[in-house]
């Protein structure tokens, strides 16, 4: 499968990955306060990924609260991060990560999503409210239903299959989880239910104008 593209949640440019880290240093990476670009990826699936500048002086814990929300969160499993083979403390500042290091973050420790984290640079920006600012995002993925063809709208859970809306009205509805934009997607109950970052650029082009 190509590389996925991606959407700026600041202005709304839609390009590749590495050209997305690019255009946020060069565009979107000034302002008063000290961050951290991190690259979050599917540690299976790299076509999942988010770019988000997050405070130096901000604790791990924002970082876990945010990637719950946005591809994690459904039973109130346990996590962790782990650098070095060791595990990285939510208490530990964002501040203790150097350019170029790469963790991991745990989430669940059954049906286990793993999620790859690289610090990409250090940028500034404009003060924010929440402690972690998503910059970009994966276009979502054009899967499609195993069985015939069309756009998958589920997963079959039991049987790991994709499945469209036609096809998913013959499966014991049980088994059925909806498609959603994170590495997650098919596992434990996991349905997107707190992921509140739909890209819009109609709002975003508002905002600038």
């Amino acid at each position: 499968m190509a590389a996925s593209n991606g959407n700026c949640f600041v202005c709304g440019e839609t390009t590749g990955k590495i050209a997305m880290k690019n255009h946020i240093i060069k565009k979107h990476g000034n302002g008063d306060e000290e961050c951290c670009l991190i690259k979050a990826e599917g540690a299976y699936d790299k076509n999942y990924w988010l770019l988000f500048s997050v405070p130096l002086d901000a604790p791990m814990s924002s970082v876990d609260k945010f990637l719950r929300r946005i591809w994690c969160e459904c039973c109130g499993h346990l996590s962790a991060f782990r650098y070095g083979g060791r595990e990285f403390g939510k208490t530990r500042k964002v501040s203790a990560l150097e350019i170029g290091s790469t963790l991991y973050y745990e989430y669940d420790f059954g049906s286990t999503t793993e999620i790859l984290l690289t610090v990409v640079d250090k940028i500034s920006r404009p003060k924010q409210r929440e402690k972690v600012q998503l910059l970009a995002r994966n276009v979502p993925l054009a899967d499609i239903c195993d069985n015939c063809g069309k756009p998958a709208a589920y997963v079959d859970a039991w049987e790991r299959e994709l499945l469209c809306a036609e096809c998913a009205a013959k499966v014991d509805e049980d088994a059925l989880l909806p498609v959603v934009n994170s590495p997650r997607c098919g596992e434990c109950a996991y349905d997107g239910e707190q992921d509140i970052w739909t890209f819009d650029v109609s709002r975003l082009k508002q905002l600038q104008d």
